[in-house]
């Protein structure tokens, strides 16, 4: 190469480094986007620094960061500093989601990617029990293959319950892990694994399997929370220190089960991430609806009502390194907010759970509304609407009572904690404070609550038979209606206690 020339080349390579280590415009950003728009520049700034090297001599002194060897540390610092600076939230995302069979090219697989990415998830847990089945390899393959055409992630949880040998999975992993779609985390961007439960295994085992199987180069966030130990939190981590780099919560997603009214707390969540940042680790948190079963061998309910909200208002106020979205699509549990697609599923699950009459799809504004503040560390009153809506949300309410006979049949365990209740929550826009939203049972109203910017929930006791609406008003007029499409009846010999959800339009 000519002098001149080189001298331009590389005039022009210590240009370009500056300008992407300079950035004014990123102060109008909110935080999500300044990590993306930094991540993105560092990116290109290693791309730039592979070139150099490979064409001009390189120093280890730091005056021109462009020809210096320790550009890449420099780099690495930046981005752990970044990190340690901003909420994690404003990095990850997840929806937790079972593997069913998927019928190839009938396009749910691509729809459910579709549908999440459009809400803000920014990955999916893929519930895994039965990793060699065919069906189970021809789903995953249909989710990695379009995952890959966009900047959607898939992770893998083993499911303890269904497959306890935690070698079996090794194939499916090996498979995968490397893929370019699978979640990566942490300072050593390893691919991540969760679990469902723990299963048989303790601290030792885990980390052996860590190291034997894997060099200890993946990212292990459990499921631990039926371990032995896990109420006590410093101590279970001083236990689990060298076999896990965070932990994933379940059951504080809802209230303990029992048979009265209880609200959903946060005290372990507190507690467990507390002990997890000490330890240098991260705390992945639920959320969730509700929980009911009525098939294969178990019959159950646990306290929705409010539940959803609640959490919301929560989880934004602790601001965990993670959240997963309790589920995508477990129709079985009934706590699903996307497709519940019937090739998967079995006649009795789509009894109570079809997409037909039983969708919760409803709730997607509520969650994409809560997604954008969590990403934006704000708090329930920062939640909005789109832009140029007042006002966005959903009612829920259960088709029967409580009292409800159930023609003879068995009630759900728990059923005693269950409300007769309309639930709401509803997003108003800042411009929008004091709209009143009013609920309406049977034709009769049952409430009347004036609306603050932010997010506004209720659980309104007084349910009667037949038609339930809410409806927001601004002075004399109807503004936006949910409004139920299933009456209260008194019985129903399917004593089903899973939710009507309807967007408020």
């Amino acid at each position: 190469m000519p002098l001149q020339s080189e001298e331009l080349g590389k005039h022009k390579l210590s240009l370009y480094q500056s300008n992407l280590n300079f950035c004014t415009e990123a102060e109008s950003f909110d935080e999500a986007q300044r990590v993306d728009l930094f991540v993105t520049r560092q990116w290109i700034r290693i791309l730039l620094w592979e070139y150099t090297i490979r064409r001009f001599s390189m120093s280890c002194r730091l005056e021109d960061q462009a020809f210096s060897l320790l550009l890449p540390i420099t780099i690495a610092h930046e981005m752990l500093s970044l990190f340690h600076a901003v909420s994690e939230s404003s990095i990850q995302l997840h929806g937790y989601g079972m593997v069913q069979p998927v019928t190839p090219g009938s396009g749910h697989a691509e729809l459910d990617i579709d549908q999440a990415r459009s809400l803000g998830i920014e990955a999916f847990a893929l519930n895994v029990g039965q990793p060699d089945a065919d069906w189970a390899r021809s789903t995953i393959g249909q989710l990695f293959a379009h995952a890959s055409r966009s900047d959607f992630k898939l992770f893998f949880s083993l499911d303890f319950y269904q497959n306890g040998d935690i070698n079996a999975y090794n194939g499916i992993l090996t498979d995968f892990l490397g893929h370019p779609a699978y979640l990566r985390a942490g300072p050593y961007n390893h691919p991540v694994v969760s679990t469902f439960s723990v299963g048989q295994y303790g601290p030792e085992q885990f980390r052996d399997w860590k190291v034997n199987s894997w060099g200890n180069s993946i990212y292990f966030i459990p499921n631990a929370d039926r371990s032995v130990g896990y109420n006590n939190p410093p101590s279970w981590f001083e236990a689990w220190n060298q076999a896990v780099e965070g932990v994933f919560g379940w059951e504080s997603a809802w209230p303990e089960s029992g048979t009265s009214p209880a609200n959903v707390s946060d005290a372990v969540d507190i507690a467990v991430q507390n002990a997890a940042h000490r330890n240098g680790k991260t705390y992945m948190a639920p959320l969730s609806s509700l929980q009911y079963k009525d098939c294969c061998g178990a019959n159950y309910y646990r306290i929705g009502e409010a539940n959803l909200p609640e959490k919301m208002m929560q989880l934004l106020n602790l601001n965990p390194d993670f959240v997963e979205i309790l589920t995508w699509n477990d129709a079985g549990e009934s706590h699903y907010i996307g497709n519940n697609w019937p090739e998967g599923l079995t006649p009795e699950m789509l009894a109570y759970s079809n997409n037909e009459e039983w969708s919760h799809r409803a709730w997607q504004p509520l969650i994409a509304s809560w997604i954008a503040a969590y990403k934006s560390n704000k708090d329930s009153g920062g939640m909005t609407p789109p832009a140029g809506s007042q006002a966005i949300g959903a009612m829920w309410y259960r088709t029967i009572p409580t009292n409800a006979p159930c023609a003879g049949g068995r009630k759900p365990d728990n059923w005693q904690s269950a409300l007769d209740a309309v639930n709401y929550a509803v997003v108003v826009a800042p411009d929008s404070a004091g709209i009143v939203i009013r609920v309406i049972s049977a034709g009769q109203v049952i409430s009347e609550k004036r609306a603050a910017a932010g997010l506004n929930y209720g659980s309104v006791p007084g349910m009667r038979l037949g038609s339930q609406r809410i409806e927001l008003v601004n002075g004399d007029s109807v503004v936006q209606v949910a409004a139920g499409s299933k009456d209260v009846v008194a019985d129903d010999s399917a004593c089903n206690f899973n939710y009507q959800v309807v967007e408020l339009k």
